[in-house]
């Protein structure tokens, strides 16, 4: 009765376009279908989307002479306007309702690439904000995107990594200037560290960018956990 009256009061409608809801969505159909879904062709390693075909020969130029920790990274939706005004929300205004939405490209992105398919009962890691940063935003985006993702997969969340550090921010940065900033940042917490021993994990977060969290955190993992793999999973592809 309660629920029915807010919606009366409140009737719920898309975050994009503001048309009428009454799915429990945050988008309608019609946005839904036109966010830039990341497909084929991409680089195997860091999911950079290229056009055109992509043969035996081809050298990713954003991974020439990079060693990365992670095994491999995708991410659902190409780094246009639409997306990342949504992830501009949900991260600054505090728009954890998109959350569901949102994790549902996730999803579909797990269930598409047969690579997530291969890992053995990988675990869902989120990656951490500083407590700071989490307080001011009254929430970590990675962690609510991780833990829907949890209820759609039925895959276990585990929050084993805490930013012990607080980092300046990574947007102006360059790949080498992220790797210094974030050299340090991460630790594993203590109780999670004898769990997580020749376990594949999935690596959560918003955006991959240059990749640099991703690898300071796969690598932190299989140096100090003994992981066996770290396949990482974002929304956007910056």
């Amino acid at each position: 009765m309660f629920t029915h009256l807010l919606n009366l009061l409140y009737p719920a409608v898309c975050e994009l376009c503001q048309a009428s809801l009454s799915d429990g969505s945050s988008l309608c159909l019609s946005c839904r279908g036109q966010l830039p879904r990341l497909t084929p062709p991409f680089c195997a390693s860091c999911g950079e989307s290229f056009d055109g075909a992509l043969d035996e020969d081809f050298e990713c130029q954003n991974c020439r002479g990079l060693r990365h920790d992670f095994d491999f990274a995708r991410a659902s939706l190409k780094g246009l306007a639409p997306s990342f005004d949504l992830v501009h929300r949900l991260k600054y205004q505090r728009h954890f309702f998109l959350v569901r939405s949102l994790a549902a490209f996730l999803y579909d992105t797990l269930l598409e690439d047969e690579r997530f398919q291969a890992l053995t009962a990988p675990l869902l890691v989120p990656v951490p904000l500083h407590w700071r940063r989490q307080q001011w935003r009254h929430g970590n985006q990675a962690h609510e995107l991780a833990r829907e993702l949890s209820k759609a997969s039925g895959l276990a969340l585990s929050s084993c990594l805490v930013r012990k550090r607080r980092t300046q921010t990574q947007t102006k940065l360059n790949r080498r200037q992220r790797l210094s900033n974030l050299r340090g940042a991460f630790a594993i917490k203590k109780r999670h560290r004898d769990r997580l021993a020749g376990k594949d994990l999935i690596l959560i977060d918003d955006v991959f960018t240059t990749g640099a969290t991703a690898h300071e955190c796969a690598r932190l993992l299989k140096k100090e956990a003994n992981v066996a793999r770290v396949a990482v999973l974002t929304l956007v592809r910056g």
